[in-house]
């Protein structure tokens, strides 16, 4: 790609054809370019890790015919084939123009320090979408999408330039899926739509400990480690938050 071309670069309609040539061959990621080429956000999504707010992306409700590239590479990727509302804000696709094309990656970033939380919720834990040519994070896929795949890539505008193409079909009426929410940025299957998961096998034994360790620190300043139920932290009120779904710094 040119760089002259700045409706390509900011992921605005592109001519038919203009990243064709753009997506062969190895690509190499300069930094300081990105920065010059990009917005702010567009760069703090592709090469952060930055998610956009929900419901604010150009192709949320985008119903064109055509090809989602790379905005960074020029990759094509996602398909208007493939492209459902998925109700969860962010664009979504039920499959890919060719799985060489992304990498996936386990992603447990939005986790944080609870390993409780995870523990008590295994279905918590994402996936990530980067760009296989350039890695560009993309978004996150999840299992709760519409036939014949059941994934749903739930991806970020702000990674994404468009390239209109009439001979890609738009698909016509709703499709049937397990409507997922990412609220907050953080994608997961709508608890109230799912039954409550058992807990692993192990788990109390692991809140145990882990409530045990903290009631040693709580009471390492003042002395001994306090018997378990009379200082620090209760073991029944932190299984009884991670029973509930609560995050324990606030966060959802």
């Amino acid at each position: 790609m040119s760089s002259d071309s700045k409706p390509e670069m900011n992921g605005v309609t592109a001519s038919p054809g203009a990243g064709a040539a753009a997506e062969e061959g190895p690509y190499t990621v300069d930094k300081a370019a990105l920065r010059k080429r990009l917005t702010p956000l567009q760069y703090q999504v592709t090469q952060e890790k930055g998610t956009e707010r929900a419901f604010t992306g150009r192709f949320n409700k985008h119903r064109e015919p055509g090809l989602y590239r790379c905005l960074v590479c020029g990759q094509a990727i996602f398909s208007s084939a493939t492209k459902y509302d998925s109700g969860s804000g962010w664009p979504s696709f039920y499959d890919v123009i060719d799985a060489k094309r992304v990498k996936l990656k386990s992603d447990l970033s939005h986790v944080g320090g609870n390993i409780l939380l995870l523990i008590a919720n295994p279905g918590m834990e994402r996936t990530e979408v980067s760009c296989a040519r350039c890695s560009a994070h993309l978004g996150h896929v999840f299992k709760d999408g519409p036939k014949p795949t059941g994934k749903r890539y739930c991806v970020n505008s702000e990674s994404l330039q468009f390239e209109r193409d009439d001979s890609i079909d738009v698909p016509d009426g709703p499709l049937e899926f397990f409507r997922g929410s990412c609220a907050g940025g953080s994608c997961s299957a709508r608890a109230a739509l799912r039954p409550t998961p058992p807990r692993p096998a192990g788990a109390g034994a692991a809140i145990s400990r882990v409530v045990d360790k903290y009631n040693r620190l709580e009471g390492s300043a003042s002395g001994p480690a306090a018997p378990p139920g009379t200082k620090g932290l209760p073991e029944k009120a932190i299984t009884g938050q991670i029973q509930g779904g609560q995050v324990l710094n606030g966060r959802a």
